[in-house]
């Protein structure tokens, strides 16, 4: 009978540590830098019912754009009350309308509460305009407001708390500045983060688009891997006919190696597209995704894509 119950102990011991072997390799492999987020962050769609729970209260709540005197405002409808963003301005204009500029929202939980955070871009008398807003438990209350034009998250779905970067493009890196949500305070991270991974092969690849003229040949900031069709975006421009200007990005990491830097960071550009001998009205938006890699000590853009 003792043999017995030694051996239910012995099995029940090896069961308990396999189960807690098990354990530790799922929790090693969720918190391994390698990690790769599934997450991707879009714009959202406003030709469809923008509904997230973004109070917290397990309730989704309805995003909606408000067009009018030449204005753009957006409202969250939370239960029963409304909240327009707008009202967190100090000239309560969120932005003025502008065809090829229309704002972009992006949603992330930027302070890991599980609260996600509103990320806005867009125009204001035609200059670029960013805004990030948090919920207070009371309120969508501004944590952010920047004129630069190039906005992007870092650190953005692995184990390290994100920081949040703006730069102006026409200013460079010593325009640069970051900083973390943590616990509704904002924390100035701009003096730890002299740079932004990936920059300087984006910097160049904006050029690319804006020169007025194409290119004999590419410069060194492409994977030897790129997809040639994808490539060939950059002599597909008519530039005989338009003409391209930058106006904003938007960035964020996706995958990691075991130091916590980024291997993987996806862009979004948009550009002026204007119709050389058309009128004013002639102008759209044109957007393309960039993804950028890690190669050795540099990074290099992996894929072109034109955006729908």
């Amino acid at each position: 009978m003792k043999i017995l119950i030694l051996k239910k102990k012995i099995i029940i011991n090896i069961i308990v540590i396999i189960c807690l072997l098990f354990l530790f390799l799922i929790v090693f492999y969720l918190t391994s830098s390698k990690f790769t987020s599934i997450q991707t962050i879009y714009p959202l769609n406003f030709s469809k019912d923008i509904q997230y729970d973004l109070t917290g209260d397990g309730v989704k709540d309805t995003i909606e754009t408000i067009d009018g005197q030449n204005q753009i405002d957006f409202n969250i409808k939370s239960l029963d009350k409304d909240y327009y963003l707008s009202k967190q301005i100090d000239d309560k204009i969120l932005f003025t309308i502008n065809n090829h500029w229309s704002p972009k929202v992006f949603i992330h939980d930027i302070s890991r509460d599980s609260i996600p955070e509103i990320i806005i871009q867009g125009s204001k008398n035609n200059k670029g305009v960013n805004y990030i807003f948090s919920w207070d438990k009371k309120k969508f209350s501004l944590i952010s407001s920047t004129n630069k034009n190039i906005l992007g998250i870092l650190d953005c779905k692995n184990t390290q708390t994100p920081q949040c970067y703006s730069i102006s493009s026409s200013e460079g890196i010593s325009s640069l500045n970051s900083f973390m949500l943590i616990n509704g305070n904002i924390l100035d991270t701009t003096s730890e983060n002299p740079t932004v991974p990936s920059l300087d092969s984006v910097t160049s690849f904006i050029n690319l688009i804006e020169i007025p003229y194409n290119l004999d040949e590419t410069p060194d900031i492409f994977t030897t891997s790129i997809n040639s069709d994808e490539l060939s975006l950059l002599w597909n421009l008519d530039k005989d006919n338009f003409s391209y200007t930058f106006q904003n990005a938007f960035f964020y990491d996706y995958e990691w190696n075991n130091s916590g830097e980024p291997t993987a960071i996806k862009w979004r550009l948009s550009f002026e597209k204007n119709k050389l001998k058309g009128s004013i009205n002639d102008k759209t938006e044109f957007v393309v995704l960039v993804d950028v890699v890690k190669s050795n000590s540099s990074y290099k853009i992996s894929s072109i894509q034109k955006s729908k």
